[in-house]
């Protein structure tokens, strides 16, 4: 019988605890009215800081969603004539999103292209009139202009992705930099309280000096620097199966962005989930795959360690739904990644993080206390094999926890625990290969 044991310190607060659980993608619009719409509701309850708008046509099929060319239809129409722009669709998309609390994060081009032929994965025409469209997009959010909003949207990246050929950008970096160069400085010379980044790299590996995220996130930021581009936050996103390159990737990030002069740029992982990749085991899986318990596990492991990092948020791809044939890698028939997103938004709720430790990365404790003093603590089991999780907890003797346990058979199964007088709790651990996730808040 394997034990992995971890202590809980509820008399040593430790800051607070920061709410990392952005998202992509908002309620689908597809399912009907936003104020009456189930999925919009329980979106709502996932308490989502914050949503990135991108590969938004991919979960609504059919309409014409936040990318440029849906926005601006005919690029050889008056960029400054606001009847060429349509923006009706998007507005509901993000009404619908900002319904529910969220904030919105704008991504300003295009949708990934798994189609037959690429249509628009190249660099615009023309880098100047594609700059000013942006522009009206964000007068259109921010100052109303084109009978629109002044919904105050703060963040506006640039792109997606430019080193997926074929996809997503059939250029060269380098011609990205161009691009990203006219665009920024054109918005920030218009609007300089929003914050404007890049690059959104697929891949980008600061330890590994050979791999091609390492050689283009310093070809963008050497670019920059060269070129005095602005650059408010940095992006890129980081898929995976184990939990170690989450301790280290942001911090690696944020010393590579340093290096280049940028201290004062956010990070912004802004699409992550537990994967294997094309090809690998199937993403319907209800251990492994895309919504399954492992995912679960590893998704709020991931968000308890970047509570120690300096990233500035991370952006769950998705939180929406992204339709029919993507369903797996959202939140549809609220899969065990529901719960597990739920379960963070819930012990946020207890801010005032304590001190905790684990004897075994794979087992990750978030605990803290609410401004009434009650306390609550997240355990994330994942993988690692142990028949039994054991809890020691200073400052809880005697306190009775409600219990929600989420593993493969069960979502959210309720029960209580009460802490012994030695103070500690043993709750069950899962099959070698699979993982268990408890949310125990005090009566």
């Amino acid at each position: 019988m394997k034990t992995i044991k971890a202590k809980v310190d509820f008399s040593k607060e430790n800051g607070k605890i920061r709410r990392l659980n952005g998202g992509n993608l908002g309620p689908a619009l597809i399912h009907g009215n936003f104020n009456n719409d189930k999925l919009v509701d329980e979106f709502r309850t996932l308490e989502v800081p914050i949503t990135r708008m991108h590969d938004c046509p991919l979960s609504n099929p059919g309409m014409r969603l936040v990318d440029i060319q849906h926005i601006f239809g005919n690029w050889k129409a008056d960029a400054q004539n606001p009847d060429n722009y349509y923006f009706r669709q998007t507005d509901d998309y993000l009404r619908a999103t900002r319904s529910t609390g969220s904030d919105i994060f704008f991504r300003l081009g295009i949708s990934i292209e798994h189609t037959l032929n690429n249509y628009y994965a190249y660099p615009p025409e023309d880098y100047d009139k594609w700059a000013d469209i942006c522009i009206n997009i964000i007068r259109h959010y921010n100052e109303g202009w084109a009978d629109g909003h002044n919904w105050n949207i703060k963040y506006w990246e640039i792109w997606n992705e430019p080193d997926i050929t074929k996809q997503m950008w059939n250029a060269s970096m380098q011609e990205y930099c161009k691009m990203y160069e006219v665009a920024a400085k054109k918005i920030k010379a218009r609007f300089p309280n929003v914050k404007v980044g890049g690059p959104v790299l697929a891949w980008c590996d600061p330890g590994g000096s050979n791999s091609a995220g390492y050689a283009k996130s310093h070809e963008f930021l050497a670019y920059c620097r060269d070129h005095n581009v602005p650059l408010d936050f940095f992006s890129w996103h980081k898929y995976g199966q184990t939990l170690d390159i989450h301790v280290k990737n942001p911090n690696e990030v944020r010393a590579m962005v340093d290096q280049f002069g940028y201290k004062d740029a956010e990070l912004h992982l802004n699409e992550w989930h537990y994967w294997f990749g094309f090809g690998g085991k199937s993403d319907t899986d209800m251990i492994d795959g895309l919504g399954g318990i492992n995912s679960a596990a590893y998704a709020t492991a991931t968000l308890t360690i970047w509570q120690d990092t300096a990233l500035t948020m991370g952006y769950f791809y998705t939180i929406g739904n992204l339709g029919n044939a993507w369903g797996a890698w959202g939140l549809r028939g609220r899969n065990k990644n529901y719960y597990a997103l739920k379960a963070f938004a819930e012990v946020a709720h207890y801010e005032n993080r304590v001190k905790s430790s684990t004897e075994d990365l794979n087992l990750q404790v978030l605990a803290g206390k609410n401004a009434d003093g009650k306390r609550a603590l997240l355990v994330s089991s994942f993988k690692n094999g142990a028949d039994k999780l054991e809890l020691s907890m200073k400052d809880a003797k005697g306190v009775t926890f409600k219990v929600q346990k989420t593993d493969l058979d069960n979502n959210a199964l309720e029960s209580t625990v009460k802490v012994g007088a030695n103070g500690k709790i043993v709750l069950d651990g899962a099959p070698e290969g699979q993982s268990v996730l408890y949310l125990l808040t005090e009566e």
